[in-house]
């Protein structure tokens, strides 16, 4: 069986919301009105994040030494990079987090190189960040982590899923593996909708689960 293992970075990954984090710190408005208009699918995840990150307006090095101080990786994370590689598979992340905060993180903990990192392009301006969704969004799909799943199963490979929020919610459903952090909103949005995930506090646990059920067998490794 060919598997792919997909993470989402913000709040499942890593101990904090990152975006989130920066946006209660630095946005110039009221950011969280967006996420209202999303979850109430009156606006794309992708406009979202858009109007939300042009509200940043502050230099890439202030927005990283703010969150490089408060961000922590999930119990486990090495483990799951480790089984993933020694199989030949490298682990991606899926993320709507800005790729420029995301890979000195991944620097820092000498996981660079180990993983595949998937997100929209993001540029610091004067006028706010500029979001790039070039290659990852699919019109069929309701946001742009859908449309990667989707890209993936369509070449006959499955997906083992890990997220936490709302927007991991379509990607999670259509996954063959689920995982979701425990307590999460994806967690919640799971139950509500009777979707059948493995509930998890730690990476350790989704190794253990894969393990078990023999999903991930070693094959040539992708991307």
């Amino acid at each position: 069986m060919r598997l792919k293992v997909i993470s989402d970075f913000d709040g499942t990954i890593v101990n904090i919301d990152t975006a989130e984090y920066l946006l209660e710190r630095f946005a110039g408005g009221d950011w969280r009105k967006y996420d209202d208009l999303f979850e109430r699918r009156e606006i794309s995840f992708e406009e979202c994040l858009r109007r939300q990150y042009r509200m940043i307006k502050e230099p890439k090095e202030k927005l990283l030494e703010a969150v490089d101080g408060v961000a922590s990786f999930r119990t486990g994370f090495e483990d799951l990079v480790a089984f993933c590689s020694g199989r030949g598979v490298r682990f991606t992340i899926l993320s709507a987090g800005l790729d420029f905060i995301i890979r000195p993180l991944l620097r820092r903990e000498k996981l660079e190189n180990l993983v595949v990192l998937q997100a929209p392009r993001s540029k610091p301006t004067p006028r706010g960040i500029e979001l790039d969704f070039s290659g990852l969004e699919h019109p069929s799909s309701s946001n742009f982590k859908a449309s990667v799943v989707q890209s993936i199963k369509a070449r006959g490979t499955k997906v083992a899923y890990i997220g936490d929020g709302f927007s991991d919610f379509e990607p999670t459903k259509n996954a063959d593996f689920r995982f979701v952090i425990k307590g999460s909103k994806l967690d919640k949005e799971c139950r509500k909708d009777h979707i059948k995930c493995h509930e998890i506090v730690s990476f350790k646990e989704v190794v253990r689960s894969l393990s078990s059920m023999g999903a991930l067998e070693s094959q040539a490794a992708t991307d």
